[in-house]
């Protein structure tokens, strides 16, 4: 994976959102480029292909000279929860134990997923995901392990086989399943998380079958996804990864070819939900299901370490979604049993909570009630009715109060009409109301920024933290244009917009590093009044557990192209004080345990994270600890950006960094605000609001009570004046 050419090289990190294919390009000397480009879900190379050209062009190159030249291109989107959401996945078949076939319709009963407070509490709006595997393609399988009790004394060890497998049974299912023309096979066994044998098996007369037929089709086993309990979720993640990994596969592999019909020399990278970066060819893909908005997180990460600041508040808003993400303690949070389009699954993804809200959601004005309602529906990529849609938007509201230039939008590359938005505000909003179209426009916006303001209130105040004693990093394309509606409501620490915000979660795609990660479920109890012996007996579990995990690690990176050499290890552990019900994960600094000094810094790990989260006073080791699950990230070297500093300049900016003014409509009057090009102004200048700063990607707006500094590294610091 060494360089030996001395010729500048390139990173490319796309991000391809519902409405925007963002594109970040750094070269190894920490320059940076940044693009942007309308996305083609039909066939994503194209949106791909315009967003690298778009940012090669601000340095006079193409995309086939930046592939020629690339060490590293990394793409994430939407594509996998668009197969969901459009059901068109592959035709599964499942191999289960016998008496479970109906755990995928029923679900567990987990059909609020999703739905917003109201709606959970009317029953009759619940309703079950579409199937992602037909009930006559789910055949049994006569089997049973144990998988161990509360009441070990009366119960047989986890692993043992109480029931042995019937084989007739496998063979008999899979060809019933290939009769019905199946693409791809699961199998799930009930207690294969304690012991593989009978499931594995399975798989082994699977292929058997299908390759006495003459065919070639995939066969997926649960304990390749995530070898833990909770049947249910273990079950929806295998039916996952069946239902979307050919066809995502494929749409995926169609950009990775357009790169290398340009010059590029690798694999194409996708990221991992748990932010990690792997290739398009990596087994497990339904982890990259929610790639896209992890980018944001992880670029957070990586500022959260460059600036020393460990407690951070992510804000991403975009023309489809408002994602909000913690950093506390300098730790992302992991969430491993996370929801999405209606599903819950159980592999690891950081902790992102989303809220339906951006510039792209449709505007509702009900005459009748007088009520105004802001999605949930967006016309994503057709922006409003400034553009191509037939729907009222926020976008087509920034575009009437005057803070976004119509000239300017994308660059000038998009035409769009702001007399038609202002018509049709009035015509379908105001007039219906009896409201003047723009104090009516700035109480829609009030209703947006409530939203937005209720969903981060409510994440950080439910752990307990405080927004005093956090930053907020403020990204995505319309993030800098409605920050001031959020300023004023939440009291953060300092509030930071970097210069590459509306392709920030691309910035944090470039950011992530290259590792797998792999989880296994442990039993594991420490108590105050426990033995060394017992204590050190629990610990050689821990120790053989991440050594097989690290066997696995060995064995699929280098068979990514690195050396035993290049690899590297992390170690963590999901941990509690015995008697919660909720676990906090932690990274721990040794993966073998060979004294009682090794447990202790284990242990100790848990507690440093624990009260850089809650006060010290929430801390309660009296009742002992229980790990209930470990993981290891296996890693190897990946190029990654490099942010430049620059020598400050005056305070005044500069004058051709002055665009002239702009009349907007805010706090219920018309003023004129000052007009800048972000990218004529230099680090050290001060900007007054009130202000416009235009982007070719974004728009931030500054109220007259509030002024931007530019630091060193050209991050605008966002200030209230005193």
């Amino acid at each position: 994976m060494s360089e030996k050419s001395d010729e500048k090289k390139y990173i490319v990190a796309q991000d391809a959102g519902g409405s925007m294919t963002d594109c970040f390009l750094v070269d190894t000397d920490g320059n940076f480029s940044t693009g942007k480009f309308i996305t083609h879900t039909e066939a994503e190379k194209i949106s791909y292909m315009g967003a690298l050209n778009d940012a090669a062009a601000k340095w006079g190159m193409d995309s086939k000279q930046i592939h020629k030249q690339a060490l590293s291109c990394t793409y994430t989107g939407t594509s996998m929860i668009n197969i969901l959401v459009t059901q068109g996945g592959s035709d599964v078949g499942l191999m289960i134990t016998k008496g479970f076939a109906h755990t995928p319709i029923i679900e567990r009963g987990l059909t609020w997923i999703g739905q917003t407070y109201e709606d959970i509490l009317h029953q009759q709006l619940h309703e079950h995901t579409p199937w992602l595997v037909h009930p006559h393609n789910i055949k049994e399988v006569a089997e049973r392990i144990s998988v161990g009790s509360y009441y070990m004394q009366h119960h047989s060890m986890p692993g043992t086989v109480i029931i042995p497998m019937n084989e007739k049974d496998v063979v008999k299912g899979v060809n019933e399943l290939l009769d019905n023309g199946v693409e791809i096979i699961g199998c799930m066994t009930l207690g294969s998380f304690a012991n593989t044998v009978h499931e594995n098996r399975i798989a082994e007369i699977a292929k058997e079958v299908i390759a006495g037929r003459g065919l070639e089709i995939p066969v997926v086993t649960s304990n390749e996804m995530c070898s833990v309990p909770n049947e249910t979720e273990r079950l929806k993640t295998l039916l996952i990864q069946c239902y979307i990994q050919e066809t995502a596969r494929k749409a995926l592999v169609t950009v990775e070819n357009a790169a290398k019909e340009e010059g590029y020399e690798r694999d194409l990278m996708t990221l991992l939900g748990y932010g990690a970066a792997a290739t398009v060819h990596y087994p497990k893909l339904a982890e990259a299901v929610a790639s896209g908005p992890t980018g944001g997180l992880l670029g957070g990460k990586f500022l959260s370490e460059f600036l020393d600041l460990p407690n951070i508040v992510c804000w991403d808003l975009g023309c489809t979604t408002c994602d909000v993400g913690l950093i506390a303690g300098g730790l992302l949070p992991v969430n491993k049993s996370p929801e999405f389009a209606g599903h819950k699954v159980r592999m690891p993804m950081i902790a992102i909570d989303c809220l339906g809200a951006g510039c792209s959601h449709v505007v509702h004005a009900d005459p009748v009630s007088g009520r105004i309602t802001i999605g949930p529906e967006s016309v994503r990529a057709d922006l409003g009715t400034m553009y191509k849609s037939d729907e009222i938007t926020i976008g087509d509201i920034d575009m009437t109060l005057g803070y976004v230039n119509p000239d300017y939008y994308l660059g000038g590359t998009i035409k769009v009409n702001p007399q038609r938005a202002k018509s049709e505000l009035t015509k379908r909003v105001a007039e219906p109301l009896g409201q003047d179209v723009y104090d009516i426009s700035l109480k829609i916006l009030d209703l947006l920024h409530d939203k937005v303001i209720n969903h981060i209130n409510g994440i950080m105040l439910s752990k307990g933290l405080n927004p005093a004693e956090f930053t907020l990093l403020v990204y995505g394309a319309a993030g800098p244009l409605h920050l001031w509606g959020i300023d004023r409501a939440i009291n953060f620490k300092e509030v930071i917009v970097v210069p590459w915000a509306a392709v920030f979660s691309s910035f944090g795609v470039a950011a992530a590093d290259y590792f797998h990660r792999y989880d296994k479920a442990v039993t594991f109890f420490l108590t105050p009044d426990m033995t060394d012996d017992v204590k050190m007996m629990q610990g050689q579990v821990l120790s053989q557990t991440w050594a097989e995990l690290e066997e696995r690690g060995y064995r699929e990176l280098e068979s990514e192209g690195f050396s035993h050499d290049e690899i590297t290890f992390r170690y963590g552990i999901s941990c509690r004080y015995i008697g919660q019900l909720s676990n906090w994960e932690v990274p721990v600094e040794v993966g073998q345990v060979e004294s009682i000094d090794d447990l202790d810094k284990i242990i100790g790990a848990f507690e440093e994270n624990y009260t850089n989260i809650y006060p010290s006073g929430a801390r309660f080791p009296e009742s002992g600890y229980q790990i209930t699950e470990i993981y290891l990230e296996a890693a190897a070297d990946k190029p990654k950006p490099v942010i430049s500093s620059y020598p400050l300049q005056g305070k005044e900016p500069a004058k051709d960094a002055h665009k002239g003014q702009r009349k907007a409509f805010m706090d219920g009057e018309w003023m004129m605000f000052d007009v800048f090009e972000q990218d004529l102004l230099e680090p050290g200048n001060r900007i007054d609001g009130p202000a416009i700063i235009e982007h070719t990607q974004t728009t931030f707006m500054i109220p007259s009570q509030n002024y931007v500094e530019m630091d060193k590294y050209k991050f605008m610091r966002y200030r209230r004046k005193e």
